[in-house]
């Protein structure tokens, strides 16, 4: 049974002994159950019909006095509504499906319509499952390889732009004050600050700080699903960052606050080789205190 009929049968109270132990052992219930707590607390004020009705006769009668009373009627019957009604609405909102990719690692899963996801270390990715069929729409914050089944309208919301497709295969970087899209099957849609690119396979866009860069790409997929993390002219605080993740380490030293732009890559699998590739051309020099790391010119 699906949750949202399980949770319409626990409001109806119809739920069978088998149904109970289910709808219990659903992460969602204990908070129905404080709601359902909370609400026995709301209810309309005692309402007698026939001192009401006197009432209301001797306030006709002279007009001079208040009716505001019965508004206190009314207004408490109306309050009461608006709390029900918006504990109906929140008992019968869709939930939240969340993927997250810890620092270090990575997570891959599937989308109700097929649809495949690779979240890159330091990623998340939420949506409604249930509104799926109508909407297919994820909030990314991080990094994501998609690889979209064909269908309806497919958008991708970060914090700084909308990325929509029909079906593809691409990657979405979404990190503070840095944002990259890179297309590798199909058609994909950026809109960013206002503006709207058309992306083709092969073709990719970043921006970071003032700068927005239209470029080419030969690869076939993101370098760190064969860990490996590829950079072309990327600001160096950006590559120290994507280290920090890939490794879950701090990096800190007067070098990281540069402004230079980085060419190059690094492996994903050992941090002293990483490190090399990136303070070797840099004529950086680097030391490792556990999950420390300072650089030094």
């Amino acid at each position: 049974m699906k949750k949202k009929d399980l949770i319409s049968k626990w409001l109806n109270f119809n739920l069978s002994d088998t149904e109970k132990e289910t709808f219990e052992n659903l992460d969602v219930s204990a908070s129905y159950h404080r709601i359902d707590r909370a609400a026995k607390y709301f209810k309309a004020p005692e309402f007698n019909t026939e001192s009401s009705y006197q009432d209301l006769k001797n306030k006709l009668g002279n007009r001079k006095k208040s009716i505001r009373p019965l508004y206190g009627y009314i207004s408490g019957i109306a309050a009461t509504l608006v709390v029900a009604f918006g504990l109906f609405a929140l008992l019968n909102s869709p939930q939240s499906t969340e993927y997250v990719a810890e620092n270090s690692a990575r997570t891959e899963f599937v989308l109700p319509d097929t649809s495949e996801v690779i979240l890159n270390a330091g990623s998340s990715i939420s949506f409604k499952e249930e509104n799926w069929d109508d909407s297919r729409e994820v909030n990314l914050e991080g990094e994501a390889y998609f690889k979209v089944a064909k269908g309806k309208k497919f958008s991708v919301h970060s914090s700084q732009g909308v990325v929509t497709v029909l079906g593809t295969q691409f990657k979405v970087k979404d990190r503070s004050t840095y944002f990259e899209v890179s297309c590798y099957e199909g058609l994909v849609r950026v809109e960013f600050e206002g503006k709207t690119y058309e992306l083709a396979a092969g073709d990719a866009v970043k921006a970071y700080g003032d700068m927005v860069v239209s470029e080419k790409t030969a690869l076939g997929k993101p370098s760190w699903l064969e860990n490996k993390s590829v950079f072309k002219s990327v600001p160096i605080r950006e590559v120290i960052q994507e280290l920090e993740r890939q490794f879950d380490v701090q990096v800190s030293g007067e070098a990281i606050t540069s402004n230079t732009l980085f060419s190059g890559s690094f492996s994903n699998q050992n941090l002293d080789t990483a490190l090399q590739a990136i303070t070797i051309p840099l004529n950086l020099s680097y030391s490792i205190n556990g999950k420390s790391v300072v650089l030094k010119k």
